[in-house]
Parts: C-alpha cells; sequence; structure tokens
C-alpha cells in the first residue's frame, strides 16, 4: 500500500479550485462584451443604412427635380432656335420683297409707247418679262431704254413674234434680264 501525502495547504486547494469558474465567467464576460459590441454594430450599421437611404431619396427627388429643368430648358433652347430661325426666314422675306416693286417700279417707268406687258417673274436675280408691242421700233425703244438702267444688266430679247390680238396685228415679246443684288 501507498501512502500519501498531501503537501498542499488548503488555500492553495482553494485556489485550484477556483480556476475553472474564473475562466467561465471570463468567457462568459468576454462573449457578452462580443455581444454588445456586435449590438452596437448592428445597430451603427442599421443607423448608417438608413441615413444613406434617406440621402438616396433625396437625391433621387432632386435628380428628378434637375431633370425636369433640363427638359424646361432644352424646351426653351428648341423654341429660341426656332424663333431664331423664322426672325432670319422673315428678315430675308423683307429684304427680297423690296425688290419685286422695285424691279416693277422702274420696268414701268420705262416702258415706250404702244408696248405693254403681260407678266412678270423674278426668281433668284433673274426676271423674264413678256408683253406686246404695236410695232417692232417700239419694242426696240423698250429694250434699249431697260439697258439704260443701272440697276439691271444682261438685257436680251428671247422672242419676238408676230399675232394677232382681237383682229390687231401687234409683236408678242418675252425678255429676260438680271437685278444687281
Amino acid at each position: 500500500m501507498m501512502i500519501r501525502i498531501n503537501l498542499l495547504t488548503e488555500k492553495r486547494k482553494k485556489k485550484k479550485a477556483a480556476g475553472p469558474s474564473r475562466f467561465l465567467a471570463l468567457l462568459a464576460a468576454a462573449v457578452a462584451g462580443a455581444l454588445l459590441a456586435m449590438g452596437l454594430a448592428t445597430i451603427l450599421l442599421k443607423t448608417t443604412v438608413s441615413r444613406l437611404r434617406t440621402e438616396s431619396e433625396k437625391n433621387t427627388a432632386t435628380i428628378a427635380s434637375l431633370s425636369k429643368k433640363i427638359n424646361e430648358i432644352k424646351k426653351y433652347e428648341r423654341m429660341n432656335k426656332e424663333l431664331e430661325q423664322k426672325s432670319g426666314i422673315i428678315e430675308v422675306l423683307r429684304k427680297n420683297q423690296a425688290v419685286p416693286v422695285l424691279i416693277l417700279d422702274e420696268v414701268s417707268r420705262v416702258l415706250a409707247d404702244g408696248v405693254w406687258l403681260n407678266s412678270l417673274s423674278y426668281k433668284d436675280n433673274a426676271v423674264v418679262l413678256e408683253g406686246h408691242a404695236f410695232t417692232n421700233s417700239d419694242l426696240v425703244a423698250y429694250v434699249n431704254n431697260l439697258k439704260r438702267l443701272t440697276s439691271i444688266f444682261d438685257v436680251y430679247l428671247e422672242e419676238s413674234r408676230e399675232v394677232e390680238v382681237e383682229k390687231i396685228r401687234v409683236y408678242r415679246f418675252r425678255l429676260n434680264f438680271k437685278v444687281k443684288g
């Protein structure tokens, strides 16, 4: 038989016995701390997510508002461009409106006796006149009068033909000229 001798004092035994419960207490405290830290992290993340969602909704509303304003600006720019085009067209028409009136004034002012006009057409600074004259010399006098004008050039008698109008023999003519622009 063997004899056992216990050299440990009673105090040490208590410490040895308290060791596992202390470990469990520290472990429980660590787990509780970790759970608390995770809870705080979760609350912090939820708050951040909520704040970011609010900012996102606010930004989406701002983008929608700005998109409306951009569309309105584009609409106004398009309308402004159309207005400028229309103003340009009106200005061109206003400038071109005076030319036929001036042509008609000068052509009728130098009209020779025995000559009358049936039509005048104007396009791209070119004029075509059609009319009748009692005699060929009346027609030649009219062409010479046109050639003396400073506002027209390249007067050309394209056609002169003797025809009968209401049982009267007359000369039907067609002549061309260009207008200085």
